[in-house]
């Protein structure tokens, strides 16, 4: 096997592992298991949802505050993008998640991206941060909440 394609078959096994960590994440969400999708971070990662959180267990947390307003959640991510550089990449995702709200088993839907930034840890690949970033909602009764998102970094945005 030559150097280049040794490379290159590296580089895609990276961005496939990166891609696996996005999805089991997703699905922890949607299995309502906080601790697990916390898992998914560093020990020290830093999850950026309305607010910073700091370690795993403070994400942990916010994320049972977050799915304490749903009975049910279903995350779909595309358009991954993804630059890895040794032991660190980068990478980007659409994200549309269906929830349904606690009480009134009502849809609400949410368009977003999800911005990561990643480390090779004992061979896995975890989130060192991600940010949570929307660009709009709708939910019944509410008007389009795609004001108080702030829109994909560097596209179009609300003004």
């Amino acid at each position: 096997m030559s150097d280049d394609t040794a490379g290159l078959l590296s580089r895609l096994l990276d961005e496939r592992a990166i891609v696996a960590t996005m999805i089991h994440y997703a699905d922890r969400i949607d299995a309502n298991d906080p601790e697990g999708a916390a898992a998914c971070f560093t020990v020290d990662g830093v999850g950026h949802y309305w607010g910073e959180h700091h370690g795993r267990d403070a994400i942990a947390e916010r994320l049972r505050g977050i799915l304490t307003r749903f009975t049910a959640t279903s995350h779909h991510l595309s358009n991954p993008a993804i630059e890895v550089d040794g032991d660190r990449a980068r990478a980007t995702s659409y994200v549309y998640a269906f929830h349904r709200l606690a009480g009134t088993d009502e849809p609400m839907h949410y368009w977003g991206r999800w911005v990561d930034e990643l480390a090779r840890v004992d061979g896995a690949w975890l989130f060192t941060e991600r940010r949570v970033v929307g660009v709009g909602a709708i939910s019944p009764g509410n008007p389009p909440a795609d004001l108080h998102q702030p829109g994909h970094p560097g596209r179009l945005a609300h003004r």
